[in-house]
């Protein structure tokens, strides 16, 4: 038995309401169950019902047991006062609120059918990563497509706590804020977290200080990054003789970060972190300031214009310092710029939505990701092979968020998916 249970067995009335009474002989009647509480607080908010002659508005807790009450420490915090109804599996105990009244209590543990708790129990004690791989097709496309439009919104908005988080941290600095983004997602999960320290050590107004000269920018980056500590020949060297003058200038001694931080292994020469450093030059160089265009584009053409540049000459024909390559890419990959798209410009839309409480962005936001294709990997993958094939990178999204958010965490009964298959 598990209190999620409870809580599915409340908001969605799936339980014997015939002949309702409290533990204590008071006869019971709902109206409304009350909107269920993800926060702080009783479980249920704002319900009606009747108790005895009497009825009441107020909130609805649900526990195992009646002594969680107590064990919870419930009885101690007013913000429980206005508690109307105990919803418990088990009464073995009669509690109190903080106001020394007694609380009325309701057991369900009796009216319960027997079939709907064993269907649930085998839902979330499945072994697979995806409880519902065996009985999914049982499933109705409209609950299917309504769980992902709420997943994939979800999602957007977890992306956008983050960049809250940073936009705080930068004292409410959007471009320093969106600037610290892209450097993370330049990375590409592999060099994603020494690109958010190279970003929060150098700061954007220092940059784009140099944005009409590339290889000044070049140095900053690269030095910052640690690339420069031991270049002693070609163009290593050019560029560490720039930044010993700008980290000077800007005191930026001892803020960057080692080589050895960053990540090669693994890694095919055009996604070394040394060429995806030289990008993310590039494109500072050409964008002095992104985010307000990243907010207010009117269609895609003008956010990948953004990324219409060329690395310098040198990173044309080297992946390292001292190191040539062949067939080298000039600029980034198609591929590589929606991923950028799909996690930095759409979490920032999402993000501006919820500062500015402007729905429109959000929308925008939906609107951009749906315009780009799906992301292919080993989650979508195993989707599609139980039918839910991504059309766009929305679904993509909402895909990857239902199997780490849910599936993972056997969270089937806020699932539609799942409850619609314990209903069943």
């Amino acid at each position: 038995m598990r209190e999620s249970f409870l809580h599915f067995i409340w908001q969605f009335q799936k339980f014997n309401n015939l002949s309702l009474t409290t533990c204590g002989g008071q006869s019971v009647q709902i109206y409304a169950v009350g909107s269920y509480n993800t926060d702080a607080g009783p479980d249920f908010l704002n319900a009606k019902l009747s108790i005895g002659d009497v009825t009441w508005y107020g909130h609805v807790e649900l526990h195992l047991k009646s002594s969680d009450w107590n064990r919870h420490r419930h009885q101690h915090d007013e913000a429980y006062n206005n508690v109307i109804l105990h919803v418990v599996w088990e009464h073995d105990e009669e509690v109190q609120m903080a106001n020394a009244q007694v609380l009325p209590v309701l057991e369900l543990q009796s009216r319960i059918k027997p079939e709907l708790l064993k269907r649930c129990n085998q839902l979330i004690k499945s072994p697979e990563k995806i409880p519902c791989a065996t009985q999914i097709g049982q499933v109705k496309d409209i609950d299917k497509l309504s769980m992902l439009e709420q997943v994939g919104v979800m999602r957007l908005k977890q992306k956008s706590e983050h960049i809250l988080n940073l936009l705080e941290k930068n004292n409410g600095d959007w471009e320093e804020a969106a600037y610290q983004l892209l450097a993370k997602n330049f990375g590409f999960k592999t060099n994603d977290e020494p690109f958010l320290k190279l970003a929060q050590s150098l700061n954007h107004k220092t940059v784009i200080k140099h944005a009409e000269k590339l290889d000044q920018v070049e140095a900053l980056i690269f030095g910052m990054a640690g690339f420069l500590q031991a270049a002693n020949e070609g163009y290593g060297l050019t560029l560490s003789k720039e930044f010993d003058y700008l980290s000077k200038k800007y005191s930026l001694d001892d803020l960057g970060l080692k080589k050895v931080e960053w990540k090669f292994l693994r890694l095919r020469p055009g996604n070394f972190p040394t060429v995806r450093l030289a990008q993310f030059s590039s494109f500072l160089a050409k964008n002095v300031k992104c985010f307000d265009r990243f907010i207010h584009f009117t269609n895609n053409k003008e956010l990948r214009n953004m990324f219409d540049f060329e690395v310098s000459p040198y990173w044309q024909k080297h992946y390292d310092f001292g190191k040539e390559g062949s067939r080298l890419a000039k600029t980034i990959g198609k591929a590589s710029i929606d991923l950028i798209l799909i996690n930095s410009v759409a979490p920032l839309l999402a993000a501006y939505a919820q500062y500015t409480d402007e729905g429109s962005y959000m929308d925008k936001a939906v609107d951009l990701l749906q315009d780009l294709v799906p992301e292919r990997n080993h989650i979508t993958n195993s989707w599609q092979e139980l039918g839910l094939k991504a059309k766009n990178a929305f679904d993509s999204q909402a895909l990857i968020g239902l199997r780490n958010d849910f599936c993972l965490k056997k969270k089937c009964l806020s699932c539609k998916i799942g409850v619609s298959l314990i209903n069943s």
